[in-house]
């Protein structure tokens, strides 16, 4: 399965690429961060319709969706098959988790609604979560960042 998902991105970063002259790295990890913000919204969705109270209901939702990232994101962006960084991915979502909760727990304080207030909030984590798998998880080089 992840060789049609490889071979299905790869296409699309192609065209993108060539048709908006942007770095191909970077064109991969928003069509994958879509991918996986769209799986952890929904896994989110369906936890936070339980009687979890939030925070677990989000807990739960970020250790299924850690997973599904790790893999997703070690492989079809980073090229890392290498599972022992999985100790490294969760620290940064450990890290993650509770700036997410804070923010989301602010905004539902001011009366956002909770599914809207994750919303909100799902942008700028995943900025900070690439930056920082980048930096610390699987250390880039700088000179990969136009590799596939």
């Amino acid at each position: 399965m992840y060789n049609k998902i490889h071979i299905l991105i790869s296409k699309s970063v192609d065209i993108l690429s060539t048709l908006f002259h942007v770095d191909r790295k970077f064109i991969k990890f928003l069509f994958v961060g879509g991918i996986n913000t769209l799986f952890a919204y929904i896994m989110y969705s369906i936890f936070i319709t339980t009687p979890l109270p939030r925070p677990i209901a989000l807990l739960c939702a970020y250790i299924v969706g850690v997973l599904w990232n790790f893999k997703t994101t070690g492989t079809l962006v980073f090229k890392s098959n290498d599972n022992s960084l999985i100790f490294k991915f969760f620290g940064v979502y450990i890290l993650t988790y509770f700036i997410n909760l804070i923010a989301l727990n602010l905004l539902a304080d001011v009366g956002v609604n909770k599914y809207l207030a994750q919303l909100i909030v799902v942008p700028p984590v995943s900025v900070l979560t690439f930056i920082l798998f980048k930096l610390f998880v699987f250390k880039e080089n700088n000179n990969d960042n136009n590799e596939i």
